[in-house]
């Protein structure tokens, strides 16, 4: 892959990791990224295809905004939003403490993947 596909990735996955520690990612991270690029690059790829004179450039906003409310929770509720978005957020969140041993933040990874492929 060249470097700056890889670095548009990267971007794109800090992008969602905020999202998802804000607790407002629906989807694993890994999921959340891999759909936005599909799309993303799927629109595009059509856009060029389609000639100019019959191009609907409104696809790509309304390609973006779907893909949004596939992977994010609605407007931040005072109360948690339920286990699995709850999840989802102590995941992203987890590198930041150093108090596990490696063996703990392994459990504890997978069970929080569980929690959040459940709901």
């Amino acid at each position: 892959m060249p470097p700056a596909a890889v670095a548009a990735l990267e971007i794109l996955g800090d992008h969602i990791h905020r999202i998802a520690e804000a607790g407002r990612l629906r989807v694993d991270e890994a999921r959340a990224a891999q759909l936005v690029h599909a799309v993303g690059g799927g629109v595009t790829l059509a856009l060029i295809a389609t000639p100019e004179d019959r191009r609907d450039l409104s696809v790509s906003r309304l390609a973006r905004e779907a893909v949004i409310g596939a992977i994010t929770t609605g407007a931040p509720a005072p109360a948690p939003p339920g286990p699995a978005v709850a999840a989802l957020a102590l995941r992203a969140l987890l590198p930041q403490t150093g108090v596990l041993t490696p063996g703990e933040h392994g459990l504890l990874t997978e069970l929080l993947d569980r929690i959040a492929r459940a709901g």
